[in-house]
C-alpha cells in the first residue's frame, strides 16, 4: 500500500512540475519529425497487460505510416493521458477505438471509449487542473485530476488543438499534431 500510494505521489509530483514549466514558459519543446503510427502501437505495448487484464477491446485505425512534426515525448504524454482515461472510464462494453485521420496540414488523433458521458456542465472545467468530474470513482483508480490539464498545455505550446466529444455510447477525445 506505501509502495502504491509513493508511486500515486510521484506521479502527481511529476506533473504539477510539468505544468509548471510549461505554464512559466520555461519549457522547450524538441520538436522532429517522427512516425506516430509507430509511437501509438508503442503506447499500446505498454498498456497491453493492463487491457488485457480488465478484458478491454482495442480497435485501431491508423495508417502503417505516418510522419507527424512535434515533441514525441509529449505527444505521447498526450497518448498516455487519454488512453489511461478511456481505460478507467470503460463501461461493461469495454470498447475502445483510436483513430488517426489526415486533415489536411494536420492528423488528428481521436481516443473513444464506450461508457458515460462527461455532463455537459463539465466538459470545459476537465481541462483546469485538479478538476475531477466524479471524485469518488478518480479516487479508486488514483487520478490527480491534473492529466487533462497536461494535455491542454503540450497542445498549446504545439499551437495546436484538442478537445472531447460525448457521444451517443461514449465519450471521444482527440488531438492535433502537425504533419
Amino acid at each position: 500500500m506505501i509502495m502504491d500510494e509513493a508511486s500515486k505521489m510521484n506521479r502527481l509530483v511529476k506533473e504539477l512540475l510539468d505544468l509548471s514549466k510549461i505554464e512559466s514558459g520555461s519549457f522547450k519543446l524538441d520538436k522532429t519529425a517522427f512516425n506516430l503510427s509507430s509511437l501509438i502501437e508503442s503506447v499500446l505495448d505498454k498498456y497491453q497487460p493492463v487491457l488485457v487484464e480488465k478484458g478491454i477491446k482495442v480497435e485501431l485505425d491508423i495508417p502503417e505510416y505516418l510522419t507527424v512534426n512535434g515533441d514525441a515525448v509529449r505527444i505521447e504524454q498526450v497518448l498516455v493521458n487519454y488512453l489511461v482515461n478511456a481505460i478507467n472510464h470503460t463501461d461493461d462494453k469495454k470498447e475502445i477505438r483510436i483513430q488517426a485521420v489526415i486533415q489536411n496540414e494536420k492528423v488528428r488523433v481521436s481516443i473513444y471509449n464506450s461508457g458515460e458521458k462527461i455532463p455537459d456542465k463539465s466538459l470545459d472545467k476537465i481541462w483546469t487542473s485538479f478538476y475531477k468530474v466524479d471524485k469518488a470513482r478518480t479516487r479508486s483508480y488514483g487520478g490527480t485530476g491534473l492529466g487533462l490539464s497536461v494535455v491542454k498545455a503540450i497542445q498549446d505550446l504545439h499551437g495546436n488543438s484538442c478537445g472531447v466529444e460525448n457521444l451517443e455510447d461514449g465519450v471521444l477525445f482527440w488531438f492535433e499534431v502537425d504533419r
